[in-house]
């Protein structure tokens, strides 16, 4: 498969997430923090302007001397600045005031009351030439007081301080960028050596290391080399496996083919001068071929086994036993006893659980003496139910009593060779009783012989 490089790497992921992260919350801790400003000074300026009318409207001026002193006793505490026109009977007088001087009717506040006034929103006005100006009027009596602040240098200091979040955004960002790339190459690094441990046993499939080492931290990436690690164990075990199988069943199936072509080979160099030996050699042909015959069944039977996915229905096993030995009985020499408690159900399929039956007592069958029964017994207790065949053979030594389920495995082979069976019986057992959901053990049988008994968990 090609490299895609357009896939983000996982550092490069990491990085833009943090910077992301950083850029968001420095841009919500800016915007917060204008917003409060802002309102704050909005709220001082508003106050400051009403307390400026209030005082205008105590003073009760009637003319311009009286305007002069309010002008000359009164506390500006405003610190925007303003423009203030008194209506009375006789005149109307103007006011500009520039945060710490006062000007009585000067040109500018003549031109501002010329200007047009745009209301926007409650005091808020726009003033052509000017800018926005908070408006306030009150009437008392013949007077009219009318106040505008302007909002300037209010929007001035939000702007400055516009531009210094700004300046703060681009520095926490920069130094984020910085940060981010570090600990993203920390956070990605045990990533990266996973993936170079991963290609290297990929590409080296024979080498003498078959796991991957796993970084101890973070707990994530351990977990996901654990995991692989169990993959590859499983994977190499199985491929061993397979190897192991085929080696086994080349091995098998070339002592039939190899007596086949002996044969052959005999009958065409001496059929002709000695005919006798045609017919024996036919035969031997004929048991070898039968043999090679039940091998491959049985290899089949082995990889339908492995594919098989059931659906496992309930099964009366008790009816299911006595229909089993009543027709099993008659092909062995061997008496068959049966200990069968009456209505015990198990899940499992029921072609399956003949073929794992009629395979422990063909076993025992091929194992006991011909005098020596074999038993065939079910119970059920509150643990399990217990499905069990017993020999009177010579048994199996406890260091073979498991590897008797492993494929071409016969637990003596001089003794083996004299007995029919290809070694692959008790591992199609095993492979069938699993799929059955069910577990199988051997234990001894007194005085001698084995018990192959299969459990159901209850």
């Amino acid at each position: 498969m090609p490299k895609n490089n357009t896939t983000p790497t996982y550092e490069q992921l990491i990085n833009k997430a943090i910077r992301r992260l950083m850029l968001t919350i420095t841009l919500l801790v800016s915007l917060i923090t204008l917003l409060m400003v802002g309102t704050q000074q909005t709220i001082n300026t508003t106050r400051e302007a009403r307390d400026l009318m209030s005082s205008l409207n105590q003073a009760n001026i009637k003319d311009v001397p009286s305007f002069i002193q309010w002008n000359n006793t009164t506390t500006r505490n405003t610190k925007q600045p303003a423009f203030i026109r008194v209506t009375t009977k006789k005149a109307t007088l103007t006011t500009a005031t520039k945060t710490k001087r006062t000007i009585i009717t000067t040109p500018s506040s003549k031109s501002f009351f010329t200007k047009q006034q745009t209301k926007l929103v409650g005091p808020l006005v726009y003033v052509r030439g000017f800018g926005f100006f908070l408006s306030y009027s009150e009437k008392d009596g013949h007077n009219t007081y009318q106040l505008w602040v302007s909002l300037r240098r209010l929007f001035n200091s939000l702007l400055i301080l516009i531009l210094l979040m700004l300046a703060v955004t681009c520095a926490a960002l920069a130094l984020g960028t910085w940060w981010a790339h570090r600990l993203a190459l920390r956070l990605s690094d045990p990533t990266i050596k996973l993936l170079h441990a991963t290609k290297y046993t990929s590409n080296n499939p024979d080498s003498d290391q078959p796991t991957l080492d796993v970084p101890a931290s973070p707990r994530e990436i351990n977990d996901l080399g654990r995991a692989f690690n169990e993959l590859l164990v499983t994977q190499n075990q199985r491929l061993q496996h397979e190897r192991q199988f085929i080696s086994d069943a080349s091995h098998e199936l070339r002592t039939p083919i190899a007596a086949i072509r002996g044969n052959l080979s005999l009958i065409k160099r001496r059929g002709d001068a000695h005919p006798e030996v045609i017919p024996e050699s036919l035969q031997f042909i004929d048991e070898e071929s039968l043999r090679m015959q039940h091998l491959i069944e049985n290899l089949l039977h082995l990889s339908r086994a492995d594919r098989a996915k059931l659906v496992l229905t309930d099964q009366d096993l008790s009816l299911l036993m006595l229909s089993l030995a009543e027709h099993y009985q008659p092909s062995i020499d061997q008496p068959l006893t049966l200990a069968i408690d009456p209505n015990i159900h198990v899940q499992g399929n029921a072609e399956m659980l003949q073929q794992i039956v009629v395979a422990l007592l063909d076993n025992a069958h091929k194992y006991s003496s011909h005098d020596q029964p074999i038993t065939l017994s079910l119970h059920q207790t509150d643990q399990a139910v217990e499905l069990a065949v017993a020999d009177h053979g010579e048994g199996i030594p406890d260091d073979q009593k498991q590897a008797v389920f492993q494929r071409f495995y016969r637990v003596d082979q001089s003794r083996s060779q004299a007995i029919e069976g290809s070694g692959l019986g008790l591992a199609i057992v095993q492979q069938l009783v699993t799929l059955n959901q069910a577990n199988i053990k051997i234990t001894d049988n007194q005085p001698s012989g084995s018990i192959f008994t299969v459990s159901w968990q209850l």
